[in-house]
């Protein structure tokens, strides 16, 4: 309970925080806030009291889970206010804690752009094929023309200094 109870009231004030700094983007929500601030006061008051007093402990429990409860009503209440006055698309519903809708791509430009990125992989890859090729036919063609050399060489010298005679 404790990591849930600290993850939704850090959401929470992170809430009431942007809501003092966007004040008049959404002036009408001044009752929700307010029913955000004090089910906030009462659930941090009831953990104190949870924390320090293990006989009262299932009725602080309760109490907080009771009132974490309204204050999520609220908090949601103020997303969805925000959503209808700035607008579904509206980037600054992120700083509220609303994710905007926002454009998609098409799945066939997704699916193009993949088989793009594919064939630029298999391009680059034919490519050093390719040079790995000119470079052992370079070392070939290397390789005969002193074969060819040396032919030369032995049909010209004589045979006496080969041994051969």
């Amino acid at each position: 309970m404790g990591d849930v109870y600290g993850f939704e009231t850090g959401r929470m004030r992170r809430l009431l925080v942007t809501i003092a700094e966007n004040l008049s983007l959404l002036p009408d929500i001044s009752a929700e806030r307010q029913i955000l601030e004090q089910s906030l006061a009462v659930a941090e008051e009831a953990k104190g009291r949870q924390d320090a007093a293990k006989g009262d402990k299932q009725l602080a429990t309760q109490q907080v889970q009771t009132a974490l409860a309204r204050a999520k009503d609220a908090a949601i209440q103020i997303q969805k206010a925000a959503v209808f006055k700035l607008g579904p698309r509206n980037e600054k519903l992120a700083s509220f804690l609303v994710a905007p809708l926002r454009k998609r791509g098409s799945l066939a430009a997704a699916r193009l752009k993949k088989q793009e990125e594919e064939l630029r992989k298999q391009d680059a890859a034919l490519i050093k094929k390719e040079v790995e090729l000119v470079r052992r036919k370079q070392a070939t063609e290397s390789l005969r023309e002193e074969v060819e050399l040396l032919r030369k060489n032995m049909d010209m010298a004589d045979p006496a200094v080969l041994g051969l005679s």
